[in-house]
């Protein structure tokens, strides 16, 4: 929201509390109303407090308008993929790559998810969420943690996977998994001056053979027309005989334009 549209939000934050039979809030309160929803469109606010007042007969918090507001892309996962990322974690041998909120929510339901795998993911989600909420709230960035298995295959495998996707940092990976390879460039490192020379000869022989093959077809491009341009002077010359050899003997050539005779 921007800040000429304060009071916009001051008469909507007033209307959903009058309509929820509460008290609207102090002045002091409705600044923290405001630090905590001004990120957000005032469309987009004013759709969460419809949205609460659809599923709830009390007045709103903060904290619940924010559950019916789009949660800002920070690279946090959303809880669903967050779970998806932590069953990996039942086995011993897997390396995880998680977010710091995915661990502790994970943390609070290994347990149950031994027996109930629904029940737990029902409260991993719950979990998971109002870690997320609460670090959003405070301004505190995703951080992406390496919780390394057994294999140690499967360590270079998933945190190799993890740089090229943007979560870890090459550094951070290496210090969690020294073995990591280096990226290909960085491995093989800037090109000898051997390998400049074979590629610069490579590029002049490439180039010569394009250069040839331009040329053959030019010519062959000036043979068509040169044999072109003879068969239309020998078909020019034997129509200067014909008209030759007509006039001589008395016979009349057909001109363009006469009509076909029709036979009786």
């Amino acid at each position: 929201m921007k800040a000429d549209q304060r009071p916009q939000f001051f008469a909507l934050l007033s209307r959903t509390f009058r309509t929820a039979r509460a008290e609207v809030p102090e002045p002091d309160v409705i600044d923290v109303w405001w630090a905590k929803l001004a990120p957000f469109p005032i469309e987009a606010v004013a759709a969460a407090f419809a949205k609460h007042l659809d599923e709830s007969e009390y007045a709103p918090t903060p904290a619940a308008i924010l559950r019916h507001l789009p949660r800002p892309v920070d690279g946090r996962p959303h809880a669903d993929e967050a779970w998806a990322i932590a069953l990996n974690a039942r086995s011993e041998r897997e390396t995880v790559v998680w977010t710091a909120e995915t661990a502790q929510a994970w943390n609070m339901v290994s347990a149950l998810a031994a027996s109930d795998e629904v029940g737990a993911r029902m409260a991993f989600r719950a979990a998971y969420t109002r870690l997320v909420d609460d670090a959003i709230a405070h301004n505190v960035p995703a951080r992406w943690l390496v919780s390394p298995g057994h294999d140690p295959q499967r360590r270079i495998e998933v945190v190799d996977a993890a740089v090229r996707a943007g979560r870890l940092t090459l550094a951070d990976a290496r210090a969690a998994v020294p073995a990591l390879p280096a990226p290909t460039a960085e491995r093989d490192g800037p090109p000898s001056d051997a390998q400049m020379q074979a590629r610069a000869r490579l590029r002049e022989i490439v180039g010569g053979i394009v250069a040839t093959q331009e040329r053959r077809l030019a010519e062959r491009q000036r043979s068509a027309e040169s044999a072109a341009d003879a068969t239309a002077a020998r078909k020019r010359e034997i129509d200067e005989q014909a008209r030759a050899y007509a006039s001589a003997h008395g016979i009349r050539q057909r001109e363009p334009g006469d009509d076909d005779e029709v036979p009786a």
